[in-house]
């Protein structure tokens, strides 16, 4: 008899309904596979034959025909094992199943039957309706993930035989009802510096403090040594919790990016990424793409940092093509098959040295590159890109006489008080608009809401002239002026707003 199974198929992070139509008759015995399925569904025939027999059913004396409908979109993944398993045992009459249309089947088989986990389950279920008639069936290693779907009714199951136990009531056990999300964000390990360890470099710490304030970019310069990167390290624990919002689309994204079969539990990103490619990175491993066409560093990061060490020894192609995401917000891909988009807004941090042997800003050392070659060194980074990065900070090398000092310096936790008052206040700004945070602010918006006077405003043309900000340049110092003003809870953007944005424009 012919039966029509339910199951969903990844599309980047988009969940693409898909129909597992199985149709089993009496004739010379055979499988036939269609629907442009990839490898790993054209092999699922093994896995699922063997997978039946070790529950005692027989499904192999029949002539099958399997087609996955839309038939031009091609499945990838092994996610499509359990619906083709359950269509095969229900249309050869091995189970009688009532109302199997009610059911959606995600998950991999193992010849012996056990379930596991897949990825991109979290699309899954945010796709499906939340009602008792539609019901998602998964491996309980997935558990977690459809458990962040408020109001979703879903199963779990560690093998081939419990999932038939429960549809054919049996089991005993009734679907469960998605609670949200319950685990609240925990506070940095750890692993993650705390500014108070860090001695001296107010002027860092207070430009990273506006960084984080209003998620805007920034890079820091610097000689070998002088505590960029562990300043840098230190951001996570300055900044805010993510919402409910952030973390499902946090979470949508990681889930994707997940390898099937992965044994390890997935868990729900409830502290803001922290992503630190090595210089080595190609294209694709940080915008994205491939042949499987998965996430890049760059989409992983999406609501949190994006921080790239050691900026000049990236591939400069690599770099020009975060200038679309830093803009956007989002990066897409077009291939053949199709055009995928990714959300990707994120805080891009980056340090660098002056010149290739480090030393040019160093006081104490003589920089003994030439000045092609350092002209060469800071022309790896491009001037499209520098112009979209909103704070630019030098970082002077420590005294060895401060480093020994015993004055205790301002805790994370303390800075981290006055950033999420700072993002509270954007929040109310925001509340009806589609941003989050000062930077995602457009230039109608940023000119708006800074509300400068026509005195300030005076002030902020002739400056910006004589710095020759570019139009671009110019709006995202009014961004990190507005994000200065909401830091000491000013209504309106100020002169002295104005010159310290501009301060942290001057290495350019």
């Amino acid at each position: 008899m012919f039966r029509r199974i339910r199951s969903y198929c990844l599309f980047g992070i988009k969940a693409v309904p898909v129909s597992v139509e199985v149709d089993a008759s009496q004739g010379l015995p055979g499988f036939t596979l269609v629907g442009l399925p990839d490898n790993a569904v054209r092999e699922s025939r093994e896995r699922v034959v063997s997978a039946i027999r070790s529950i005692g059913k027989v499904v192999t004396g029949f002539r099958t025909t399997v087609n996955l409908s839309p038939a031009d979109l091609r499945k990838e993944g092994s996610a499509l094992d359990l619906p083709l398993a359950i269509g095969m045992l229900v249309s050869t009459g091995e189970i009688n199943v009532e109302e199997v249309e009610r059911y959606v089947f995600v998950g991999e088989l193992s010849l012996d039957g056990l379930l596991k986990p897949v990825r991109g389950v979290l699309s899954i279920a945010m796709g499906l309706p939340r009602d008792s008639e539609n019901i998602l069936v998964i491996p309980r290693a997935n558990a977690s993930e459809a458990s962040l779907v408020e109001g979703l009714h879903y199963v779990c199951a560690d093998s081939l035989r419990e999932c038939v136990e429960f549809l054919e009531g049996g089991g005993g056990s009734k679907p469960s009802i998605a609670s949200g999300i319950q685990t609240r964000p925990q506070p940095p390990s750890l692993e993650v510096p705390d500014f108070k360890n860090v001695v001296g470099m107010e002027g860092v710490k207070r430009a990273l403090e506006v960084a984080a304030s209003g998620a805007h970019n920034f890079l820091l310069v610097g000689s070998p040594g002088a505590g960029k990167t562990l300043c840098a390290r230190c951001l996570p624990g300055i900044l805010p919790d993510m919402t409910d919002e952030e973390v499902l689309e946090t979470t949508r994204i990681h889930s994707c990016a997940r390898r099937s079969g992965d044994s390890a539990e997935f868990r729900p990103v409830v502290v803001r990424p922290f992503r630190t490619p090595h210089h080595s990175a190609s294209m694709v491993s940080l915008v994205g793409g491939g042949a499987r066409l998965l996430p890049g560093e760059a989409s992983l990061a999406h609501n949190g940092v994006l921080f790239l060490d050691e900026l000049p020894e990236f591939n400069r192609t690599v770099l020009e093509a975060l200038r679309e995401p830093m803009e956007d917000g989002f990066i897409s891909v077009s291939r053949a098959s199709g055009t995928v988009v990714w959300p990707a807004r994120f805080m891009m941090g980056s340090a660098m040295n002056p010149c290739p042997c480090g030393f040019a800003m160093d006081p104490k050392r003589v920089c003994t590159c030439l000045p092609d070659a350092r002209k060469r060194y800071r022309e790896k980074i491009s001037g499209p890109l520098l112009d979209r990065i909103d704070i630019q900070v030098s970082v002077p090398p420590m005294e060895a006489g401060a480093l020994v000092d015993n004055r205790k310096c301002e805790s994370s936790a303390e800075i981290r008080k006055r950033v999420c008052a700072a993002r509270a206040i954007q929040r109310q700004r925001f509340k009806d608009l589609p941003f989050k945070s000062n930077a995602e602010m457009s230039s109608e918006c940023a000119k708006k809401f800074a509300g400068m006077s026509p005195e300030v405003e005076r002030f902020a043309v002739s400056a910006a002239d004589r710095m020759n900000l570019s139009a671009r340049g110019f709006y995202r110092m009014l961004k990190v002026s507005r994000t200065i003003a909401d830091m000491r809870e000013a209504p309106n953007v100020e002169v002295v707003d104005i010159s310290e944005a501009l301060r942290y424009r001057t290495i350019n």
